[in-house]
């Protein structure tokens, strides 16, 4: 609310309320329902215009249209190439359109294909099934493409990308050569809780195994394994305890066994290809399986080569060197006490070169520039009676894992992911992933009460840090925490100061908790936007009735000769004059005159503005160069009275800097009489002219951001 000193203050609103990342949204525009009802009508087949049966589908390089492997491509549909349909007549009530929903970054979209695949030499190029008929996995991969651009820009990637954007859950990695104390007690959690686990066998030398074979392996996902071109027709390689190296493998399963007084973990894997079992210690056929109790081993065993089969956790850490975890949301979950599910946060931010791309060092001035979001943890999480470690043992913050049982200290796990927005569509134009990561600071108690002051930005260093991630070039980067219950402080970053992209940032945790972006308020102080009212020197209004004439108002450009005389005391301050240029003249005619003239007491209104604006500005212009930079900028914004939100500032600074990303005096003046303007306007539909008016999103984005 309004101060007591007076201010006007923009409350913003959601101008669509009770609306969730879980809504979903037509792709493009386009409605399955819609097209089909049209194709329906007018007997024909649908025909994609936003994702065309051609080179560009294909890709951009190695697929490109002049390249090799583009070449003899045609694009047929299933029932013409496999003769699916029983009767011509069967075309006309089915009109080949399909629809595919897929997460991304947020939200839900439903992607609409065409069934036309691309074929070379009688085969799918890509995805394909053993089974003859079966064409969902070669249809959902065409959506996946046409969500990203083409099918090449799906080349190489990791298996969590896929389960993210099929579920819309947070993947995480595990490193089991780094770190596998918990592991069984992590995937025995994970499996309860319904995530999608995986697991890719270790590959000690890629090199031996062929020229030119991607790192990244195949993606599995309920049985479809979805391969890169590269991919696409290799070879198996086989080890002789019948495991593919490079290969993802799912776990579907975990399991204690006693044999004496021993107790054995077991871990059951699925082949995604459906064949190729292991066959070592408690495989198919392994003796071992004879010294359980009957009830035991048939509920347990399945004797047939159907890609799945149990392996001994330690016999699994010597094959395996990465486990992909992806938790599901509750959207996907549904409401079910018994399965415990996620309280979830979604954030959508940007980095933006010279405003909050601060790198990734904290000692660094600018890294307190980066995006920040306030994380309140009040429950901690529920003890495990795994006897081994607590929830997720070591999987948490260095030294999370508590006391022993009775003097264990109270932990809460939340699990946060960073995703780099839209990158993978840019790989045509030469754009990679970034690397990125985040910091997690803890917010000691008594800083709280000092967090909303102005100068709340020079307490950041004194934080403490509770945990980070690692900085990777992923699309998704995410850690699993162990923490304290409190408050605490995420600052996700870029790895070099500069960057730019857009990111997702995600907190999921197993208790609720409370998440906010730090950011301003939207105000400004009466006594600024009216501005000190101080009489004219004589000389200065003489000039001022000089050039206006017998109008007694000033155009632009007789402003733009004032203002070039006035302000030249100005130039013994700094080595660069103080010009005012006529377009910005035009702007000061708009804000403080009739719009096209400014009569003597507008300018004088206007004067006072000016001074004030000047003082500010040598203010924060501490090396005398003639201009701000982004950070100083905000700082000058304040002190002319206006206090504003991460999104504005960030939109304010794009558009008042210049190529080197400074802001020079006549760009700040620009800049405050803008939004001295704004506030003026939005102060006289109040009572007395302070209080809150609130405004949608893009009413203030609209009515900020442009004149």
């Amino acid at each position: 609310m309004a101060s007591s000193s007076g201010r006007v203050t923009i409350q913003l609103v959601d101008e669509e309320a009770g609306v969730g990342g879980g809504r979903l949204q037509l792709f493009r525009g386009q409605s399955y329902e819609a097209i089909r009802a049209a194709c329906l009508d007018s007997g024909i087949l649908f025909r994609d215009p936003y994702f065309p049966a051609g080179p560009d589908a294909l890709g951009y390089d190695q697929l490109g249209p002049d390249s090799e492997k583009a070449k003899g491509v045609k694009w047929m549909r299933p029932h013409v190439k496999w003769n699916l349909t029983l009767s011509p007549r069967l075309d006309r009530v089915r009109p080949c359109i399909f629809s595919h929903q897929l997460w991304q970054f947020g939200r839900w979209m439903d992607v609409v294909v065409d069934d036309r695949l691309p074929v070379r030499e009688g085969k799918l190029m890509f995805v394909r099934s053993e089974q003859r008929n079966e064409f969902w996995a070669p249809l959902l991969e065409k959506a996946y493409a046409k969500l990203h651009g083409s099918y090449e820009v799906m080349r190489g990637g990791h298996m969590n990308e896929a389960f993210v954007d099929f579920t819309g859950g947070v993947g995480e990695v595990l490193y089991l050569r780094q770190n596998s104390m918990g592991l069984f007690s992590a995937l025995r959690h994970a499996l309860a809780k319904e995530s999608l686990v995986g697991a890719t066998a270790l590959v000690r030398d890629l090199d031996s195994l062929g020229a030119g074979r991607s790192s990244c392996p195949p993606v599995p996902y309920l049985g479809l394994t979805i391969l890169s071109p590269a991919q696409s027709d290799r070879g198996e390689y086989r080890t002789e305890e019948g495991l593919v190296k490079g290969h993802a493998y799912s776990i579907t399963g975990t399991h204690k066994v006693f044999l004496g007084f021993t107790k054995v973990r077991l871990l059951r894997l699925r082949n995604p290809w459906g064949r190729v079992e292991w066959t070592g210690a408690w495989s198919d056929s392994c003796p071992r399986w004879d010294t359980l109790p009957t009830e035991c081993r048939d509920a347990l065993l399945v004797k047939k080569e159907d890609g799945e089969f149990w392996m001994e956790l330690r016999d699994f850490l010597l094959h395996f060197d990465t486990v992909q975890i992806c938790s599901l949301s509750p959207e996907v979950l549904g409401p079910s006490p018994e399965r415990g599910g996620w309280h979830v946060h979604t954030f959508q931010g940007r980095w933006v070169r010279g405003f909050n791309s601060g790198g990734s060092q904290p000692n660094a001035e600018t890294f307190w520039t980066n995006p920040q979001f306030r994380l309140t943890l009040l429950e901690p999480d529920e003890e495990d009676d795994e006897d081994e470690e607590g929830p997720w043992g070591g999987w948490g913050a260095a030294g999370a894992r508590g006391p022993a049982r009775g003097g264990r200290t109270p932990k809460c796990t939340v699990l946060l992911s960073l995703i780099q927005r839209n990158r993978r569509r840019l790989r045509a134009k030469g754009l990679t992933y970034l690397t990125v990561g985040f910091h997690v600071f803890q917010v000691r108690s008594w800083l709280l009460g000092l967090w909303d002051s102005p100068r709340s930005r020079a307490l950041l260093p004194r934080l403490l840090r509770a945990d980070r991630s690692p900085l990777s070039a992923r699309r998704d980067v995410s850690r699993r925490c162990c923490l304290r219950p409190g408050h605490y402080l995420v600052v996700p970053s870029t790895a070099h100061a500069g960057d730019e992209a857009d990111f997702t940032l995600r907190v999921f945790s197993e208790r609720r908790h409370t998440a906010v972006e730090i950011d301003d308020v939207i105000s400004a102080d009466l006594q600024s936007l009216q501005g000190p009212y101080l009489p004219l020197e004589l000389g200065l209004e003489q000039l001022f009735q000089e050039l206006a004439g017998e109008e007694e108002e000033l155009n632009a450009s007789q402003l733009q000769a004032l203002l070039s005389i006035a302000l030249e005391p100005a130039r013994a301050h700094t080595s660069t004059p103080r010009e005012i240029g006529l377009r910005t003249c035009e702007q000061l005619l708009q804000c403080f005159g009739h719009g096209q003239s400014l009569a003597l007491h507008h300018f004088q209104q206007l004067w006072g503005h000016l001074l004030e604006w000047q003082a500010i500005f040598d203010k924060f212009d501490e090396d005398t160069s003639g201009t701000m930079n982004s950070y100083e900028l905000r700082l000058a914004l304040n002190a002319a009275g206006f206090h504003l939100n991460n999104q504005l500032t960030q939109a304010l600074t794009s558009r008042y800097r210049d190529s080197r990303l400074r802001v020079d005096f006549e760009r700040f003046v620009s800049c405050v009489a803008h939004l001295t303007c704004i506030f003026c306007h939005c102060s006289q539909h109040l009572d007395g002219g302070e209080g809150v008016i609130c405004l949608t999103h893009r009413q203030w984005m609209e009515v900020a951001t442009f004149s």
